[in-house]
């Protein structure tokens, strides 16, 4: 049993680390909505840090697992938390913060690329009117569009 204490304080880690960054997805998702790019900035730097966090802590989580593993006799791919939890009470609690933050996480973050797909959408409206727009608006009234403005674009399409 000496296994599940530390296993139990990685994952009561993981839960906080993934607090934060659902605290944080919240965040992104006004920004997102308010056009506030140094606030998407900031957001995203922070997640940065704690997605790294994240990464060590889920290597710690798999020494633990592979501890465990030898004790249950089981692969680690096959071993789950909820048959842990099942076999050692003491890890319900964390598995169900665990994953209610996760489910929350994961609809915040499915908003959120909706809203970025959305404004990608807008961006490419945008530059392809831009691109398509009539240039006799800037001529003389009568005059016809010579060869090389009708080539004249801002992005280069090629690429």
């Amino acid at each position: 049993m000496p296994v599940i204490k530390p296993l139990k304080d990685n994952l009561e880690k993981q839960v906080q680390i993934y607090s934060e960054l659902k605290k944080l997805a919240d965040i992104k998702q006004k920004a997102l909505v308010a056009n506030n790019l140094q606030e998407l900035e900031a957001v995203t730097v922070r997640e940065e840090q704690l997605l790294l966090e994240a990464a060590h802590v889920e290597k710690e989580r798999l020494l633990w697992i592979d501890q465990m593993t030898q004790k249950e006799g089981k692969p680690a791919d096959e071993l789950t938390l909820s048959e842990l939890a099942d076999r050692y009470p003491e890890l319900n609690d964390v598995k169900g913060k665990l994953e209610t933050v996760v489910i929350d996480l994961q609809d915040v973050h499915d908003l959120n690329t909706q809203l970025l797909k959305q404004a990608m959408n807008v961006v490419n409206f945008t530059v392809g009117m831009l691109n398509h727009q009539d240039k006799s608006i800037y001529q003389k009234p009568g005059q016809r569009e010579n060869k090389r403005s009708s080539n004249l674009r801002i992005f280069d399409q090629k690429a």
